[in-house]
């Protein structure tokens, strides 16, 4: 005990100054290599792969998260999907059925360019493309042009066109006294139910428009939180 008293007699002030530095020095090192908690880990930025292409287990979590907060954009992408094959599937049937018909032929090509479209969007959805949702929503406009177009057709021929009772309406008698009602009741039900089509194109294809429009706010958002290595990755991944 006394040759530690008289060793710490002798220490000169310098040392003292020398061992305060080093003692603060690591503890500045120290805390540097602990892990940040709470709003401090939220806050840090995730890091890129690294050039060898090894992915840690927090670029991991970061891509995970991404996946998560993107639900709303995949969920519009598989939407436009389905459109785009069912629209392409009833413009393929027109368009055999238009081998008799101009009006589904001409019906056939919109429906089929329509889809064309929708299936483009929903792969520009899914590549995190900010002009997509514009184009899904203004390809929905034009799919209630299409329909109106053929179903407008289809309201002037049942008002003025020939009908399936003509000749026998025009021989006159019985027959024709019979047939009349039937002749008008034939196209009223036509009109009602391509004014019916064109109704239900309006609300159906409106509300679809405005989803689209609405997806744009989320890609907006999902593009500002995640981090743009994520993106880039998850737009790679996509293709």
């Amino acid at each position: 005990m006394s040759d530690v008293a008289t060793n710490a007699g002798h220490v000169a002030p310098g040392d003292v100054v020398a061992v305060s530095s080093l003692d603060s020095g690591a503890q500045r090192s120290a805390s540097a290599t602990l892990p940040c908690s709470g709003a401090d880990a939220r806050d840090r930025p995730s890091a890129p792969p690294r050039q060898d292409g090894a992915i840690s287990p927090e670029q991991l979590q970061a891509i995970a998260i991404a996946h998560r907060r993107g639900r709303k954009i995949s969920r519009a992408a598989g939407v436009a999907a389905f459109s785009g094959w069912t629209l392409a599937f009833f413009g393929a049937v027109s368009l055999l059925s238009g081998l008799f018909s101009l009006p589904a032929f001409l019906l056939g090509l919109g429906l089929c360019a329509v889809a064309f479209v929708e299936l483009r969007g929903a792969k520009g959805l899914r590549a995190i493309d900010l002009a997509a949702p514009r184009r899904l929503a203004l390809n929905q406009l034009g799919l209630v042009v299409v329909v109106t177009a053929y179903a407008g057709w289809n309201i002037v021929q049942a008002l003025v066109g020939p009908g399936p009772y003509d000749v026998h309406l025009a021989a006159g008698g019985p027959i024709a006294e019979t047939l009349a009602p039937i002749d008008r009741l034939t196209r009223l039900l036509t009109v009602s139910f391509y004014a019916a089509l064109i109704g239900g194109s309006v609300i159906a294809q409106g509300c679809a428009s405005v989803y689209y429009f609405s997806r744009r706010g989320h890609m907006r958002a999902y593009l500002q939180s995640t981090p743009k290595w994520v993106v880039e990755t998850l737009r790679t991944a996509s293709t």
